[in-house]
């Protein structure tokens, strides 16, 4: 009887693995107080507690690479607020973005790409504007409108045994958009996933 309880637990574990493996994975990842955004380092702004971003990861197969696609309403980042008394500002996922995990070992690297919206609310009204962005755990770079600056800024790894990651991008500020118009902009999204693939 034991043996025959054995051989279905592990029956059963078995194929919940499978069909894991064969639906894809879902992973949360949690943003932590070392996220930011910074336009060209003179204003910077932490990126409030409570952010998070669902990645629907395909099936992992037997490769490296793993591919993974999010939807606008898996990105959850509260409004920002403007330090120049401007009002807030709101980021969201303007469509479905998409990328690569690879993995190494104990470590995997990421590189999406996306469109971002940022909403200003101000006292004296508001607007919107679209970035489209290269996302990686690696190293990104920009320069301002005017050529005099290039930021650039390095993400960190997956660390697969704790789910950490630092996932970095950069851009030029629209010369309509608010705050510090035209500015190098870089931003840091730093957490860790709930569990990976």
């Amino acid at each position: 009887m034991q043996r025959i309880l054995v051989f279905l637990a592990l029956f059963a574990w078995t194929g919940i693995a499978h069909a894991q493996t064969q639906q894809g994975t879902i992973s949360t990842l949690s943003l932590d107080g070392l996220s930011f955004i910074s336009f060209e380092n003179l204003e910077t702004y932490q990126i409030p507690s409570g952010a998070s971003i669902k990645f629907h990861f395909a099936p992992s197969g037997s490769g490296s690479s793993i591919g993974f696609t999010i939807q606008p309403q898996d990105v959850v980042i509260p409004p920002i607020k403007l330090s120049s008394g401007e009002g807030t500002l709101q980021y969201t996922l303007a469509g479905p973005a998409s990328g690569t995990m690879t993995v190494t070992g104990g470590t995997a690297t990421i590189d999406m790409t996306a469109t971002i919206s940022a909403s200003l609310s101000g006292p004296d009204g508001g607007g919107s504007v679209t970035y489209p962005l290269h996302f990686t755990t690696q190293t990104a770079s920009a320069p301002n409108s005017a050529g005099t600056k290039t930021v650039s800024v390095t993400g960190a790894p997956v660390v697969r045994s704790a789910g950490y990651v630092q996932l970095v991008a950069a851009t030029t500020n629209k010369p309509q958009a608010s705050p510090e118009p035209g500015r190098a902009v870089y931003t840091v999204l730093s957490g860790s996933f709930d569990h990976l693939p």
